[in-house]
């Protein structure tokens, strides 16, 4: 643990020659509060890099002079399985495993697997600002402190009212051939949110909460209808039945008009208008009800020396200050609920200012990612 020295000028009293006297000043060391050094592991783009090392760890370590984020980061993750086994082997042990703080796509891994310690407002006050679904489809073990949603992009110069329902939008793209599409659903989150708003339409609704928090295959039955359907839109799909790869291919083909309207991430997409890679004429609008939301989580690793320091920070990230870097500096949503973000982020994001549905389970997402291929593109 280090400690800061902070200087503290006084008189200071000198003997010379038998005699007191008043020497010269003389510099005093005082004590001073520890510093604790956290270490937050993260993955992903160099925008969310940029994120953490110049805004929020910065205004962090600012206004908690005592504290200090350590960030360990990989570009795209190419780290992610080493530090959760690394996680894991830790707590199998019950030793520190190094990491205080996780975030990147293991997170929810690591919740699942109970390597993270429980979120309760007792230790984490502002967590009582994030949406309740967040929370419990990952056991209570990680915060969402920042999000996407899937919406809808369309071309105001073509499309002057876009469907407001997934009904209207299955007959908007069967009424309008070959203007519509979304990349494959392995290759990307936006067409992966648009197959499973599709299928979920039609899982008995007593069944849609254990898609998000538990794995029971059985249930995979109920996607037959869902998986029906969007096969039938294939003759209708821009260039009969072509799904790009990924979610960058289908930003660019409402770019140069060939088609009208498509579903994007609403980060990427606000991006991609802010940058002038998008014409003004694409707007985004969300349905009702909205398709899917990712967020993006943070989890304070069990074992950690530094759960109280661990706990500032975690809170700290659902502040009006932390909330706010959010959405000017990445497009993110804020990972409170709308009501407790702060008012920049409906000036931003406009009308797909809103409440997400949540994504499945990680394993029931790689299944249907799998039957879409054998089903439609097959």
């Amino acid at each position: 643990m280090m400690r800061r020295k902070a200087m503290v000028w006084g008189a200071g009293i000198l003997i010379a020659g038998g005699a007191l006297g008043v020497g010269p000043i003389l510099p005093v060391m005082a004590a001073s509060q520890p510093v604790t050094t956290i270490t937050l592991y993260d993955s992903g783009d160099v925008n969310i890099e940029n994120m953490w090392q110049n805004y929020m760890i910065p205004l962090f370590e600012k206004e908690h002079p005592t504290i200090k984020v350590h960030l360990i980061y990989s570009t795209s993750g190419a780290s992610n399985t080493d530090i959760y086994d690394r996680i894991a082997a830790a707590e199998a042990a019950h030793k520190n495993s190094g990491i205080d703080i996780i975030g990147s796509s293991i997170a929810p891994e690591a919740a699942e697997a109970h390597l993270l310690e429980p979120v309760s407002p007792k230790v984490i006050p502002n967590v009582t600002k994030v949406s309740p679904s967040f929370l419990k489809a990952v056991n209570d073990e990680a915060v969402p402190y920042r999000g996407s949603s899937v919406v809808l992009a369309y071309n105001s110069e073509f499309v002057k009212s876009p469907p407001k329902t997934l009904m209207g939008l299955l007959h908007w793209i069967k009424t309008h051939p070959g203007k519509f599409t979304y990349n494959t659903p392995s290759s990307g989150g936006s067409g992966a949110g648009f197959v499973q708003e599709v299928v979920n339409y039609y899982v008995p609704k007593k069944d849609e909460p254990i898609f998000e928090t538990e794995y029971k295959p059985a249930l995979e039955s109920t996607w037959k209808k869902g998986l029906s359907v969007l096969k039938s839109l294939t003759p209708y799909i821009y260039r009969d039945g072509f799904y790009p790869n990924g979610n960058v291919a289908v930003l660019q083909l409402l770019a140069n008009s060939s088609i009208w309207m498509a579903p994007v991430w609403s980060d990427m997409s606000t991006s991609y208008k802010k940058e002038h890679l998008l014409p003004p004429s694409i707007k985004l609008t969300q349905l009702t009800p909205p398709m899917n939301g990712g967020p993006a989580y943070v989890g304070i690793v069990k074992n950690s020396p530094h759960l109280k320091q661990d706990n500032i920070f975690v809170n700290w990230l659902l502040t009006p200050a932390a909330q706010t870097i959010v959405v000017n500096e990445v497009d993110g949503y804020p990972g409170v609920e709308y009501k407790y973000a702060p008012p920049k982020a409906k000036q931003v994001f406009g009308s797909i200012a809103g409440d997400s549905s949540p994504y499945w389970d990680a394993q029931f997402s790689t299944d249907l990612n799998a039957k879409w291929q054998a089903t439609v593109a097959g």
